[in-house]
């Protein structure tokens, strides 16, 4: 596994995609597909096609988010991730955006709704492999399909699935013990918790996330884990993720990085200038026969 040494990401220069300026809108084709159950979803293409092997990006809702992303950040991913050569889909789950409301509520309808996008993209684009990407709740959602659909090769997942261990409450507790007024503090505030983040995330059983995590590896599914500051209350070390799902997390396959001092929804547009480069040198590194058909 490839750990960062620091908080800001050093992405070597060769073959780097520079996403300190923005794509500019109509310079790569774009279209709207209605498609399945009445979803709805903004198709983006490399001016060249791709060819056949490489891999269609799906990038999933981030919370209540509509498919823009927050900040626009999915506009910006996907017209970076076209100019490199990926065709992407950026669409609105049931009851999200511009997508209907769902009909049922039953556990299979996210892979349901992630198969008929991946569909599309193979009708649009002649994709047979895809790479999902999602943030908070969509990162539980790619974590999830990524483990059950032998289509998807990788996936991208910000603030996704992790689980405290030892040394995170250990991290988490000793420099607040120090101070009195923070542990009364905390005391108190759990007498009137409200909900957390943790109470809408959809993590598997720990045991589960071992086994589903293993089974990505053993296929050769590349992953890459990007915890920010917003994920500190569950992750709190680089070391935490083999700890808690263990040896996969170590495998070639996995890439982690960790940027505490990074909003969750990356507020900041330097922030999200570099998520923008990681995940196109990323795509780049992982895909690299991913090329423009002349």
């Amino acid at each position: 596994m490839n750990l960062q040494v620091d908080n800001v990401p050093a992405w070597g220069d060769a073959n780097r995609v520079d996403a300190s300026r923005a794509v500019a809108p109509g310079a790569y084709p774009e279209s709207t597909h209605r498609f399945g159950h009445g979803l709805v979803g903004v198709v983006t293409r490399p001016v060249a096609p791709a060819s056949a092997s490489t891999p269609a990006v799906l990038l999933l809702n981030a919370g209540l988010t509509r498919h823009t992303g927050p900040f626009r950040m999915h506009v910006v991913l996907a017209r970076a991730l076209a100019e490199a050569g990926y065709p992407v889909l950026r669409f609105d789950q049931s009851g999200l955006g511009d997508s209907d409301a769902p009909a049922g509520g039953d556990g299979e309808r996210r892979h349901r709704e992630i198969d008929a996008a991946m569909r599309l993209m193979a009708e649009q684009c002649g994709a047979q492999r895809f790479v999902l990407f999602g943030l908070c709740s969509g990162a539980d959602d790619a974590f999830h399909v990524a483990s059950a659909d032998p289509r998807v090769s990788g996936a991208v997942l910000l603030d996704g699935l992790a689980y405290p261990t030892v040394g995170f409450w250990l991290r988490h507790a000793l420099p607040r013990l120090l101070k009195f007024g923070k542990v009364l503090k905390v005391l108190m505030s759990r007498r009137t918790a409200g909900p957390s983040l943790a109470d809408f995330r959809d993590f598997p059983e720990r045991r589960e996330a071992r086994r589903m995590l293993a089974a990505l590896v053993e296929r050769d599914a590349r992953l890459l884990f990007v915890f920010t500051g917003g994920a500190y209350g569950y992750f709190n070390h680089r070391a935490q993720l083999p700890a808690c799902l263990g040896s996969a997390a170590d495998a070639p396959q996995v890439r982690l990085e960790f940027w505490r001092e990074y909003d969750h929804t990356f507020y900041l547009p330097k922030h999200r200038r570099v998520l923008v480069s990681c995940v196109c040198q990323w795509m780049k590194e992982q895909f690299p026969h991913a090329e423009r058909t002349p």
